[in-house]
């Protein structure tokens, strides 16, 4: 009897200990949601293509995978050649924005998704390259003007552009918004999986699998992630990289297009900087511009930069505005240069 006692008085301690975790974890969770809203504001996706408003000039589009809008370049604005391809990256969204701003240049552009929607894989997880010869196609189809081709990405869309270059798909530029060197782990941990993030023509696109991170870096993340506390995953990208094999690097050796690859010095996300550098070393004809004290995003208004943003995303306020400033002049020159009017 006296056994069984300590082991109900074990037991009790247990459960009480369980249910004071819990109560500590939950409160953490509370009070970093409040305190810290980017965090929930990255963890809550894009928007819905319905969502974004439509006219004359811009339409919705789809296809067997293809998906996005087809902007036609603003009334009164000076057209240029070909065509305009834009990405956003991991929250899935078409980078709609800055589309609407390059069709207000003059571009014709397609906003598109690359993973998310109804027709398309339903995570940023084994998300097939070889949909863009269906944009190739109906640029075949419906753009007046077919080339020069430009592709423009930004994070885990820089990542897709650069492989979509490298894997000679119909890509005449390649601009790179805080791209990757190296091609990453999905991100879909639902199955338990190291699922890589792309693939091509139904086999992996070799990748840098985050199993690869340390030990003491993926605990660190989840004890971050389970407190609902904005997390840094640059050295989760980090660990991975520096245990990858050759061939998840993405090679742009034989891309012979111009680039253009944009880094941030802070980056806390992923080593973006250190990324434009060994891309842009690949190609005479490709350049890298760092913002050494700017993080993972440029951002345009300073109010957008909710608390949290230096702890997940990097850099100040000033330097991710003048990121975006700079950045958006380099664009738009080279854009000019290479599509003329």
């Amino acid at each position: 009897m006296r056994a069984l006692r300590r082991i109900g008085k074990v037991a009790a301690w247990c459960v009480a200990v369980v249910a004071v975790l819990a109560l500590v974890v939950a409160g953490l969770r509370a009070y970093n949601a409040n305190k810290y809203p980017i965090a929930q504001m990255e963890a809550s996706g894009g928007a819905s293509a319905a969502e974004y408003p439509q006219s004359d000039h811009v339409r919705k589009i789809s296809g067997d995978y293809l998906n996005g809008f087809h902007f036609l370049p603003a009334e009164g604005a000076t057209e240029r050649r070909g065509v305009v391809v834009v990405y956003g990256g991991s929250e899935g969204s078409p980078d709609y924005s800055r589309a609407e701003k390059l069709a207000q240049d003059g571009y014709e552009v397609l906003s598109l998704y690359f993973f998310g929607q109804d027709n398309q894989r339903p995570t940023l997880a084994e998300v097939p390259l070889e949909q863009f010869d269906e944009v190739t196609g109906y640029i075949e189809e419906h753009v007046a003007e077919k080339s020069p081709v430009t592709v423009v990405g930004t994070s885990k869309g820089a990542e897709f552009a650069s492989l979509l270059a490298a894997n000679g798909f119909a890509v005449d530029n390649l601009v790179a918004f805080v791209p990757a060197h190296y091609s990453y782990s999905g991100l879909d941990f639902s199955t338990g999986k190291d699922l890589p993030s792309f693939s091509l023509r139904g086999e992996a696109v070799p990748f840098a699998s985050f199993r690869q991170s340390g030990v003491l870096t993926g605990l660190k993340m989840l004890g971050r992630m389970i407190a609902a506390y904005p997390v840094a995953y640059r050295p989760t990208y980090e660990g991975a990289a520096s245990s990858a094999e050759d061939a998840a690097r993405i090679e742009l050796d034989g891309f012979d297009g111009n680039a253009v690859f944009f880094g941030a010095g802070d980056d806390r996300m992923w080593q973006s900087d250190v990324a434009a550098r060994a891309l842009a070393e690949q190609s005479p004809r490709a350049e890298a511009h760092v913002f050494e004290d700017a993080g993972h995003i440029f951002f345009e208004d300073s109010d957008a930069q909710q608390n949290g943003w230096q702890i997940m995303f990097g850099g100040t306020q000033e330097a991710n505005r003048r990121a975006h400033d700079e950045s958006w002049q380099v664009l738009r020159e080279r854009l000019a240069k290479w599509h003329g009017q």
